[in-house]
């Protein structure tokens, strides 16, 4: 499981699909700019992998897919079910903290 910064994701974006696996709510509230959105939060919380899986079967295997969350953590296991499929992956290190944190000092 690999991990990118908020500075390495937002230098390449374009080159990424930038998941974010929180609730609509939240992500319709802040998230990374481009990002689309799959709800698997509580699932992952409740180990429900089975409908992971059928929720991040849809996904294109072209480009490498960012994974995004509240601080990096549930994040995690998303990336290596993603890869189990067969996808390449990786965290947003500190996930939404850490992209804030970056987008408050002045960068985007």
């Amino acid at each position: 499981m690999e991990f990118i910064t908020a500075k390495e994701l937002s230098e390449s974006k374009n080159k990424f699909i930038v998941l974010d696996i929180r609730d609509e709510d939240k992500f319709r509230r802040n998230t990374v700019p481009g990002s689309i959105n799959i709800d698997i939060y509580g699932d992952i919380h409740e180990g429900n992998y089975g409908a992971v899986m059928e929720k991040l079967n849809a996904l294109p295997k072209e480009k490498e897919i960012v994974l995004v969350c509240n601080t990096g953590s549930t994040t995690q296991p998303a990336c290596q079910i993603l890869e189990s499929m067969g996808y390449r992956a990786k965290v947003l290190e500190l996930g939404m903290v850490g992209w804030n944190s970056f987008v408050k000092h002045g960068h985007s």
